[in-house]
């Protein structure tokens, strides 16, 4: 699995897939960078986190938080519970549906209870329906270079559609793993069925900060090879943490920096070209909680 570089920015990094083929001409990458130039200080596109609440006493999980927001972990907006489908993946797997989302209006999320959990790991994942939005050229390619996706502006670019506008059909797919007690395993290692999931290969509610954590993406249930994957930490604002690329295997390395949250999370976007829309992007973010020690 490729080693994970700490760069800043919102999964803008060298060298571009285009589905296949290796794109490294001058030219290409001229016009990209002048064109990241022109658009730092566009407006972010929003990731989609999905987080544990604290019981009361500080013990334990009470429930959950869909967050969206561009500075993880704070929302700015909550998803309606009509567009939610969740579940919970207990550690003895037995899946059962995530009910009751309701809005908070003070942490502005989508939040809903848990009770009766067992002790070891659990996988806890919501996707959001399917939305619809319409962008002018330019503010579409804005939003293709601060997401991790400048590949699909290079192929615009390639085929000289740079000025025209687009539609896309977007979705996101959330996940958190967490741990129960000191005992007990979970299914963690095993995918859930999102349409783009982030699979983490060992229990990251185990590793502590100087360590690894090995990630798979799959879409569709197959891996997704040269993804371009990023991580991120509370308090970088805007900026994300870091990001690699995904190998044969759809895997990649993500560094354990500090206790405490961190997402990871990445974009894919494919071009069905449908009477309703032309692009279909998927966003995935799994988080966790890493440990003091």
């Amino acid at each position: 699995m490729p080693a994970a570089p700490g760069a800043k920015g919102r999964g803008i990094v060298p060298g571009f897939d285009t589905g296949g083929a290796e794109r490294t001409s001058v030219g290409m990458h001229t016009r990209i960078l002048v064109a990241v130039f022109a658009v730092l200080a566009a407006p972010l596109p929003h990731d989609t986190w999905l987080l544990t609440l604290p019981a009361p006493d500080g013990r334990g999980v009470a429930g959950l938080s869909l967050r969206t927001g561009t500075d993880f972990p704070r929302s700015e907006n909550a998803v309606a519970a009509a567009n939610l489908d969740g579940w919970l993946v207990p550690p003895a797997g037995d899946r059962r549906p995530l009910v009751g989302f309701r809005e908070d209006p003070d942490d502005r999320a989508a939040v809903c209870s848990l009770a009766d959990l067992a002790d070891g790991v659990h996988v806890a994942v919501v996707d959001t329906a399917p939305q619809r939005i319409a962008m002018d050229a330019r503010k579409f390619n804005d939003y293709l270079l601060h997401d991790g996706v400048p590949h699909v502006l290079a192929a615009r670019m390639d085929a000289g559609e740079e000025g025209l506008d687009a539609t896309e059909q977007y979705r996101k797919c959330a996940k958190v793993v967490f741990r129960l007690g000191d005992g007990g395993s979970g299914r963690f290692a095993e995918p859930v069925g999102q349409r783009l999931e982030i699979v983490p290969l060992e229990d990251p509610t185990l590793l502590a900060p100087r360590r690894t954590l090995p990630v798979r993406v799959l879409f569709d249930g197959a891996p997704l090879v040269r993804a371009n994957l990023c991580w991120d930490l509370p308090g970088n604002g805007e900026d994300l943490a870091g990001c690699t690329w995904t190998d044969a295997r759809g895997e990649a390395l993500v560094p354990i920096v500090r206790p405490g949250w961190t997402t990871v999370r990445l974009v894919h976007m494919t071009r069905p070209r449908t009477t309703e829309f032309e692009y279909e992007s998927f966003w995935a973010s799994c988080s966790f909680v890493v440990r003091e020690r």
